[in-house]
């Protein structure tokens, strides 16, 4: 009779061992999903962040083209109504005249009407960086008509 009331005990006893080994398992199981899942969600930051700071460069990039496009629309102005026959340039500007890491460069272009004489197009091309693939190009366009002074003696 004692062997059938020690039976019981001795497999409660191993299922109980058992039990304690997969409690081990999971144990450290936990942790190791634990640190994949914070692993996973720290790369997904700092994607995110590379993403942002491209996207912030670019808008950096945009702001400067457009900068120097309308600086360059001020230099025609200025060069038309000294000279009327200018015909445009090309502008490279030095990153240290601009106060950026690359240089700059505008075309100028200076279309005539040819039905009006004394009306032109101003027309800029900036692209900053200037040389590298990766840049940003404006164009714009602006009206332009020459000051009727009249010379007095």
């Amino acid at each position: 009779m004692k062997l059938n009331k020690c039976q019981p005990i001795f497999i409660c006893k191993k299922r109980r061992k058992n039990s304690r080994r997969y409690r081990r398992g999971t144990i450290v199981l936990i942790p190791m999903v634990c640190l994949i899942l914070s692993l996973t969600v720290i790369g997904e930051l700092l994607k995110q962040s590379s993403i942002e700071l491209k996207q912030l460069k670019k808008e950096q990039q945009y702001l400067q083209a457009i900068w120097l496009a309308d600086a360059a629309a001020q230099r025609a102005v200025e060069k038309l109504n000294n000279q009327e026959n200018y015909a445009g340039e090309t502008w490279v500007l030095p990153p240290e005249e601009i106060g950026g890491r690359f240089p700059g460069e505008v075309i100028i272009e200076i279309m005539r009407d040819k039905q009006n004489d004394k009306s032109v197009t101003i027309r800029t091309q900036a692209s900053y960086p200037a040389k590298i693939t990766e840049r940003v190009r404006i164009v714009r366009e602006w009206p332009f008509e020459f000051n009727q002074t009249s010379s007095k003696n």
